[in-house]
């Protein structure tokens, strides 16, 4: 029986880590490219929930997303800080999906999205990424913190579902490729 090559290689990673756990490292260079049953997954969640009636998506979507500067153009720490406060949120939204249609489709986003969000906490204890954050990124972190607060949990949840593309594409590669 044949092992397959995506199992072998978690089983190995598995082992390595577990084994040695001294000797992890905050190594993001896996997420410089997304494999193309993750994208198909986010994809296929992100256009059904498009789909929702109930959905007030891109209103939503436009009160949670501040568009000037763009996260590349942060510091190393503040664009880590940053996308794993958005990841985090991501996660908590996918963990409480409700809407019947889109609970099935969860399964495999979430899984790369709470794999993600694990390897930027071990990121972000490192030594290299330990700094607060800069004067610079606290408009990011409270506007993301207000919105958060103040907005309906729907509204939340539809903004968050539209940005998992923008957040794992764009935000993530981009901190990963300046690692």
């Amino acid at each position: 029986m044949a092992i397959p090559i995506r199992l072998a290689v978690m089983m190995v990673l598995l082992v390595t880590v577990t084994a040695h756990p001294h000797r992890r490292h905050c190594h993001m260079s896996r997420y410089r490219s997304l494999s193309p049953s993750d994208i198909r997954a986010v994809r296929h969640l992100h256009n059904e929930h498009e789909k929702s009636p109930f959905s007030d998506g891109i209103k939503c979507y436009r009160k949670m997303i501040r568009q000037k500067p763009s996260v590349c153009d942060l510091q190393e720490s503040d664009r880590l800080i940053l996308t794993l406060e958005r990841v985090s949120l991501a996660v908590d939204v996918l963990q409480n999906v409700t809407e019947s249609p889109l609970t099935t489709l969860v399964s495999q986003p979430l899984t790369m999205f709470l794999s993600l969000e694990d390897d930027l906490k071990f990121c972000r204890k490192s030594p290299k990424y330990s700094d607060p954050p800069s004067p610079k990124l606290m408009p990011w972190l409270n506007h993301l913190k207000n919105f958060r607060e103040r907005v309906p949990t729907e509204c939340v949840q539809d903004a968050v579902l539209l940005s998992l593309i923008q957040l794992r594409i764009e935000d993530v590669m981009c901190w990963a490729n300046s690692e």
